[in-house]
Order: structure tokens, then sequence, then C-alpha cells
């Protein structure tokens, strides 16, 4: 190629590089319409939704698509669970939308609280069930699981007589 070439497309602007702005100063008003939509379509989600699932965010929307941004995959299998309703409901309100898509986007959504509490401890087994591995435990040989059913046993009978 000829050096013509190069110098013709190596000329650099001395302004520091701002596609953002550019884009902004080009037409602001459509990014204003893009963002409202974005925004009403949420509020319409959030409010067909339960309330352990408010938390989720429209993503993207594309043609006849939405992608909802959920923060955990907890979120994210009861919401599909609730796509169907939730994609009528939307075509009620005159929202051309076919298909919901869900993605786990778990660093938008720090400070939500998990959709369930997780139990520690082993906490929740009664007297019926100590029995039932005590039983187990005597009919086992020696052995790595013998000696696990053991110790759960143990825990649960000092577990259980701290709470009486």
């Amino acid at each position: 190629m000829s050096r013509a070439f190069f110098q013709r497309f190596n000329t650099r602007s001395n302004e520091p590089a701002s596609p953002v702005m550019g884009w902004l100063a080009k037409d602001p008003q459509q990014l204003l319409q893009t963002a409202q939509r974005y925004l009403q379509l949420e509020q319409l989600v959030q409010q067909n939704l339960p309330s352990g699932l408010r938390h989720c965010k429209v993503a993207h929307i594309d043609r006849q698509t939405v992608v909802l941004a959920v923060p955990s995959a907890a979120h994210a299998n009861k919401l599909r669970q609730l796509t169907p309703t939730l994609l009528q409901r939307l075509q009620q309100h005159k929202w051309q939308l076919n298909q919901i898509q869900i993605q786990i986007q778990s660093v938008l959504f720090t400070g939500v609280k998990p959709l369930g509490e997780v139990r520690k401890g082993g906490a929740g087994i009664d007297a019926t069930g100590l029995e039932a591995f005590e039983q187990l435990r005597k009919e086992l040989d020696a052995g790595p699981l013998a000696s696990a059913v053991q110790r759960l046993v143990a825990r649960h009978q000092n577990k259980k007589a701290e709470s009486e």
C-alpha cells in the first residue's frame, strides 16, 4: 500500500475519546424514550410478580423478546415457572412480546436477600427420625458410614437435650 493511504487514515484528534457523549449528542430524545420504555416494562413486570421475585430487572428488549436479569439461580427457576403467566399479562397490557429470557446477573443485585432461608446444622430431626438413625447405626458394619451415622445421632441428641 502507498504511503498516502497510511497518512490519510493515521490522523488522530486531539480531543479525548468519548463515544458515549457523541452518541448522546446525536439523539438524546431516542435515549430518553428507550430508558422510559425499559422502566415502564420493568415496573409492569414487578407488579405482576410475587414479592420475592420483584428484584428482577429488564436487561434488554429485542424485537419481541425481553431479557430479565435476576440475582440467583433460585430466582431464575421460580421465574421460569411463572414465565407463561407473566408473558400473557404483558401481552394484555399491549406489549408485543413472544418470549421471556432469564439471565442470572448477581453483580446487579448486591444487597438482595436470598429467596429462601437455609437452615444450618440439620435442625429438625424429630424423635422418630433419631430412633430410625439409631437403628440403622446398629445394623451397619463398622466403617465410615457407621461412624457418620453415629456422629449425626449424637449431635442431634445433644441439640434435643439443649432445647428441652
